[in-house]
């Protein structure tokens, strides 16, 4: 039975939603940079491990900082680990590159990847590499050749919500999240502002089996006309301004390279399958020791063409072949309920003519709590064997002033008691110095964990990283990154010692020392 698990301050994002200005920086200058031109200077405090809080009998190290968008971090067979800059961007935007920083036991750093598709959402070693869930292909690192090879490609991830974790199977296989183009089924202003329908003007939701939709048109002003004064028409998992006439309804042809699902493939890349469907962003995908998928899926944001309201971030144990709902039920509900009716404009309608049986969420969190990548705990050395860790974002899209900004957890759940409860937060909090503009809500910098955004346990089960994606402001342009203040934090019980060694500084990865 699901429910709603309320953890103090959890705030809210799309994981791989995320698109993210990076202007050129000094990569010295830490505490003040600017994120655009002409804006004032952000004070980012240091991160310390004073300014976090962990369950007793447990310490936290900070093991890397000065990061540029980490987003995932993991180990090979020889201890090494590798974490991974993401590489974001927004529309036009001068980017920061995606690469991949290799850690020794003792310390020493290297880059062994570099130009690669950003975002690089996830990492996954292999027993024939390092395997690299990057902007529309899965490929393999070979850490000892140094090249990259793309195992898939032509994923449609050009929208809003990327390919995100990997996980491998019991079968062998390797597992993967692939997001929506859209927020809910249909291309609008909201995606024009996100920075890719200008780029990318034929973009739309594909279906993983053939689908009937209800002729319905959406209307909006074309912002890629001038004047943008135009109207146009666009009907669901259609481009931008195209719509069908004169019929009731119409079919939507199917192709394996489809958003919102589940997706598995051979280690060699061969035999790409859809797992199950219908999720929304399924942001974090893991195998955990209890022999199931699960699975955290980003809500609805209201928004676009389509907006739905008060949908909650959720958990999910996956079946073979199941249908998640998106894009016309939320946890489980349909979207015709009033309680997802946005604030201005109309209620939600359905947009399929038919609907398979919906599953329901194992957990559901509330609203906008920016559910991201997640892990299990291995075995005893660190706490209950098969406790879920997860990693909460928190939201970089405009929302209203009444969204709290503050409480970047990770979440421990107990799966025999379906009971949640913070894990790893922070304590201290340091004001951001306001930038020019309007922010849509109190924003803070804080010292402690700022976006959390993957979980991953060392091999031998005794320490868990946190990839902190770093500060990020929240405007009403869109998202405000402070880079270079990602930071790689690490959970081991009190006794423990583990490698590497702690505070190392991303700005010594250009070279091997």
């Amino acid at each position: 039975m699901s429910r709603i698990v309320r953890l103090g301050t959890l705030l809210a994002v799309g994981f791989a939603a995320v698109i993210i200005v990076a202007q050129n920086q000094n990569p010295e200058e830490r505490n003040r940079l600017r994120t655009r031109a002409g804006e004032p200077a952000v004070a980012i405090p240091e991160p310390s491990v004073n300014a976090t809080h962990v369950p007793i009998g447990y310490r936290v190290e900070m093991v890397m900082q000065d990061l540029v968008y980490p987003t995932s971090v993991e180990f090979d067979k020889a201890g090494n680990l590798y974490v991974a800059e993401g590489g974001y961007s927004f529309g036009a935007a001068v980017t920061a590159p995606a690469r991949i920083i290799r850690v020794t036991p003792n310390g020493r750093m290297k880059v062994v990847a570099s130009e690669l598709s950003g975002p690089v959402t996830d990492l996954l070693w292999g027993n024939d590499g390092l395997y690299i869930s990057q902007r529309g292909k899965i490929s393999l690192l070979d850490t000892a050749a140094g090249a990259v090879r793309d195992l898939i490609t032509g994923l449609p991830s050009d929208g809003d919500y990327q390919n995100n974790q990997l996980a491998l199977g019991p079968d062998g296989k390797i597992y993967f999240g692939q997001g929506t183009a859209t927020n809910s089924g249909v291309v609008g202003l909201d995606n024009y502002q996100m920075g890719w329908l200008a780029k990318n003007p034929g973009v739309h939701d594909i279906p993983p089996q053939e689908i009937v939709l209800r002729n319905t048109e959406y209307q909006s002003i074309d912002p890629l006309t001038q004047p943008q004064t135009e109207m146009v028409s666009t009907g669901p998992f259609l481009p931008f301004a195209q719509n069908v006439k004169n019929a009731h309804s119409y079919k939507v042809k199917a192709d394996v390279r489809a958003n919102g699902t589940i997706l598995r493939m051979n280690r060699d890349g061969s035999g790409l399958e859809v797992y199950a469907w219908g999720l929304r962003n399924p942001a974090g995908v893991l195998w955990a020791p209890d022999g199931k998928l699960y699975v955290t899926e980003n809500g609805f944001d209201v928004r676009g063409s389509r907006p739905i309201a008060n949908d909650t971030e959720d958990l999910y144990a996956i079946k073979e072949g199941g249908w998640y709902g998106w894009p016309d039920y939320a946890g489980g509900r349909p979207v015709t309920d009033p309680r997802f009716a946005p604030p201005r404009g109309a209620a939600p309608q359905f947009l399929m003519e038919n609907h398979p049986p919906v599953e329901k969420p194992l957990l559901m969190f509330p609203p906008h709590a920016g559910i991201a990548k997640l892990d299990a705990s291995p075995n005893d050395r660190f706490g209950r064997r098969g406790d879920l860790f997860v990693a909460f974002q928190g939201y970089m899209i405009p929302t209203p002033a009444s969204v709290p900004r503050d409480g970047h957890p990770v979440v421990r759940i107990n799966l025999g008691n379906q009971k949640a409860e913070t894990f790893f937060a922070g304590l201290k909090k340091r004001d951001a110095q306001p930038a020019t503009g309007v922010y849509t809500g109190a924003e803070t910098v804080t010292d402690g964990p700022r976006r959390p955004v993957d979980v991953r346990f060392s091999p031998d089960g005794q320490a868990m990283y946190i990839v902190d994606f770093g500060a990020s402001l929240v405007e009403l342009t869109g998202p405000r990154p402070l880079p270079g203040s990602g930071v790689i934090w690490r959970v081991v019980p009190k006794g423990v010692n583990v490698t590497p060694q702690a505070n190392l500084s991303a700005k010594n990865a250009n070279q091997e020392r």
